[in-house]
């Protein structure tokens, strides 16, 4: 069973005519118990709750939380956590929260990407959480150990014309590199790193949403592009190819093409039809960019929920590889990680 992590944040105003601000990182460990630490008991409508209570704590670092069965709601503060010097159990009806980092301020600052998560607690560890983009709460996956971490995976709700328009521009800060997650019909994962071509190591890589032109250029259209909502990645034009998992994913580009070299991620909202643009021709389902690339995959130690999986074209013109998602023989969709 896949036991999900999950990171709260939350900010409080205390106090009566005077209004201050209680911001706190825990890190939830599901169906664990820690004994013999605890400082204080009280009850809590919720988990959240529950935490707002340590944060008030001088002396609290993790809780106890009884989220199902007979006395659901029973709150414990604790002094010690479970990576620490005490005694822990398995315990199906408690979750244990850790605290990561908390704080007392007047201005609410919650986090604006798991880079900036991992940056203010280096402990942090791979899991969901809260970031604030555009004034809004949005529950990311971050992914904390890959690569240097901080890379920030998208859901597909995120993915809606006009509802977050700075998405891409706060996210994507490191344009040298992106990580994509492959969703395997064995229920496995496999993540890939990619890179530019080193020929081409110092052109950026592209991401644009709801749209395939930006940066002074006029890239190719998706296919699907009448589904309106997606994600647009754009390797090098002009070459073919780009490098996955540091290993060279490339072919001999005609040169007809030279903008055909993208990925792109649609939520697919409204369950619309997939472009049956090349679907007489499944060569590129046995050969070519997309099988080479997905066979560079390493198998993840986190698996991400369904909800970060898009959907995935993938189009290298001149002879490269048109396909999507749904015609995979192994795998069915892609989540997109930026830093």
């Amino acid at each position: 069973m896949y036991l999900l992590k999950h990171i709260l944040f939350f900010s409080v105003s205390v106090g009566f005519a005077k209004c201050s601000m209680h911001i706190a990182l825990f890190h939830r460990h599901r169906e664990k118990y820690l004994s013999n630490s605890v400082i204080h008991t009280v009850l809590a409508n919720t988990e959240t709750e529950c935490a707002i209570y340590c944060s008030r704590d001088k002396e609290c670092v993790s809780v106890n939380y009884k989220a199902t069965g007979k006395d659901r709601g029973l709150c414990e503060l604790n002094n010690k956590t479970l990576s620490g010097p005490a005694t822990n159990v398995n315990r199906k009806e408690f979750n244990n929260l850790e605290i990561l980092q908390k704080s007392s301020s007047k201005k609410l600052t919650p986090p604006k990407s798991c880079k900036d998560i991992l940056t203010k607690s280096p402990e942090a560890a791979s899991g969901l959480y809260d970031i604030s983009i555009d004034n809004k709460m949005v529950t990311v996956y971050c992914e904390m150990v890959l690569h240097g971490g901080g890379f920030t995976f998208i859901p597909k709700p995120a993915v809606r014309n006009g509802t977050l328009p700075n998405l891409v521009t706060q996210l994507f800060t490191n344009h040298n590199e992106v990580i994509l997650y492959i969703q395997n019909k064995d229920g496995s994962q496999t993540y890939t790193l990619i890179e530019q071509l080193e020929q081409k190591s110092h052109i950026p890589l592209v991401i644009l949403q709801n749209t395939y032109t930006g940066h002074s250029s006029i890239y190719e259209k998706p296919k699907n592009s009448d589904m309106l909502d997606y994600l647009y990645l754009s390797t090098s034009i002009n070459i073919g190819g780009f490098i996955s998992n540091n290993v060279e994913v490339k072919y001999a580009n005609s040169g007809v093409y030279p903008t055909r070299s993208y990925f792109a991620f649609f939520p697919n909202h409204r369950g619309q039809a997939v472009s049956t643009y090349h679907s007489q021709n499944l060569d590129f389902e046995t050969v070519g960019v997309s099988i080479d690339w997905r066979n560079t995959g390493i198998i993840s130690g986190e698996n991400l929920p369904n909800n970060f999986f898009f959907l995935t074209e993938v189009h290298y013109g001149g002879s490269g590889c048109y396909t999507t998602s749904d015609r995979w023989v192994e795998a069915k969709g892609t989540a997109i990680g930026l830093r």
